[in-house]
């Protein structure tokens, strides 16, 4: 038997586009792949350039850890250790004791070491200690900034530190100890300086934040583009594919949450003196919540991609859904608007989401939901045409009216209310005699108005 040349043209071609259909797919899951890693990348950059790179949030960060009992308990021990390193307590104890109770100063001295401490973090919530430390960390991450961009020679990766000077709180805790002014004055300079990270050991970060500054404009515009690409070649597939993004966003989301746990890691690692090492870590918590933030913005986008295309889907459990809830998305529309609202409002007021705390984030999802409504509810006129929602739009406007002019009377009522006593009390005062004929016609007549 002969085979046709339409007939062998037809087998050839089959396995053709069956490679080709398998290509397209593996391109764009690439596609897809390569745009995560690039918003993973984005995301780090704001981070690094909003809050690590940005003086003014860094600082604000700082008075907020000043205020953690931790990080107050961690720096009163230091200031303690470093007064009593650099001053003879002692000493100073001895010369204001009576003659022949000398001896006991050393005991007292080691006695009121932890109260001492106590009493170093109530001097901490001042005004003034607030004050200072604002300013020195201020000054600190300047410096760091600089050793990130390597904007100068002095304190960069090959030699320096960044420091924390706080040598000015130890002297002013020193002084509201009693220890005189004249002893706390030959304190040497260095004391109080805070070695917080060795220039060397931010080699890594530094190249990191000169690739991010480098690349950080154009990803974004870049972001959006791969993942509009992919779902443009998935003719046939867009809805799984658009899925696929939001599956890919939430995983960059929570790569960004082991990311913060993992650096928070790291920072423990190259802090110099390690009891400060949980202090250390609070410090980093609270510097970093932007970076938390922000993973949670993009798992709730995610979320609302992948909740959206499981919705519209062609499943049992996708078709069942959209049946039980037929009725609402076939209800006026005014009725379906409202009630979208304000359940979106309820959503923001309880859902302590960061997505929806930052207002370019609740406009973005209030539209990509409001599009998503609008065409579930078209679908439904078209897919469900009988299911209603038994309500009768013109009982619910006469209820409604109802209701307000009972409102508006009720006030209305309690006005009138109010005027009767305050004419009887314009009255009383008129007949007593504190209000002549002309003040209480006045005050009658504006009262009446």
């Amino acid at each position: 038997m002969t085979m046709t040349t339409a007939e062998s043209g037809n087998e050839t071609s089959a396995p053709a586009k069956k490679s080709a259909g398998r290509g397209r797919r593996i391109g764009i899951v690439l596609i897809i792949v390569l745009a995560s890693v690039l918003l993973l990348g984005t995301a780090a950059d704001v981070w690094v350039k909003r809050q690590v790179l940005s003086t003014p949030k860094w600082v604000a960060a700082s008075d907020k850890i000043l205020a953690n009992p931790k990080v107050q308990a961690a720096l009163s021990t230091y200031i303690v250790d470093e007064i009593y390193s650099n001053v003879d307590v002692q000493k100073e104890l001895a010369d204001k004791l009576p003659e022949g109770w000398q001896g006991i100063a050393g005991p007292l001295a080691a006695g009121i070491r932890t109260p001492a401490t106590s009493a170093v973090e109530r001097i901490l919530s001042s005004d003034q200690v607030k004050k200072i430390w604002h300013n020195v960390n201020e000054k600190a991450h300047t410096a760091l900034v600089n050793v990130l961009e390597d904007k100068t020679r002095v304190g960069s990766t090959k030699d320096g530190e960044v420091t924390l000077d706080v040598g000015e709180i130890i002297r002013i805790v020193g002084t509201d100890l009693g220890l005189p002014g004249s002893v706390m004055d030959k304190v040497p300079p260095s004391v109080g300086q805070i070695t917080i990270f060795e220039s060397s050991s931010l080699a890594a970060i530094q190249n990191l934040v000169k690739i991010l500054n480098i690349l950080g404009p154009v990803l974004f515009v870049l972001i959006v583009a791969l993942y509009a690409l992919a779902v443009w070649l998935a003719r046939g597939r867009r809805r799984l594919t658009l899925r696929n993004v939001g599956w890919s966003i939430i995983i960059v989301g929570i790569l960004l949450v082991t990311l913060r746990r993992v650096t928070g890691d790291f920072v423990d690692s190259i802090i110099v003196d390690q009891q400060y090492s949980v202090a250390g870590k609070i410090i980093f918590g609270i510097l970093s919540e932007l970076l938390y933030d922000t993973a949670w913005v993009l798992i709730s986008w995610g979320a609302v991609i992948v909740a959206g295309m499981l919705i519209i889907g062609p499943s049992r459990v996708a078709t069942w859904a959209r049946r039980v809830v037929a009725p609402v998305f076939n209800a006026e529309p005014l009725i379906f608007w409202v009630s979208a609202a304000v359940l979106y409002l309820l959503v923001l007021f309880f859902v302590p989401s960061p997505a929806l705390r930052l207002w370019w984030s609740v406009i973005i999802i209030g539209v990509v939901v409001g599009l998503g409504l609008e065409f579930l509810r078209r679908r439904s006129i078209v897919e469900f045409p009988d299911a209603r929602l038994d309500v009768d739009v013109d009982d619910v406007k006469a209820s409604a009216s109802k209701t307000w002019s009972s409102l508006k009377s009720r006030f209305a009522s309690d006005n009138s209310g109010d005027h009767v006593a305050q004419l009887q009390q314009l009255s009383d005062l008129h007949s007593s005699g504190a209000l002549s004929d002309g003040e209480y016609a006045a005050a009658k007549a504006k009262l009446l108005d």
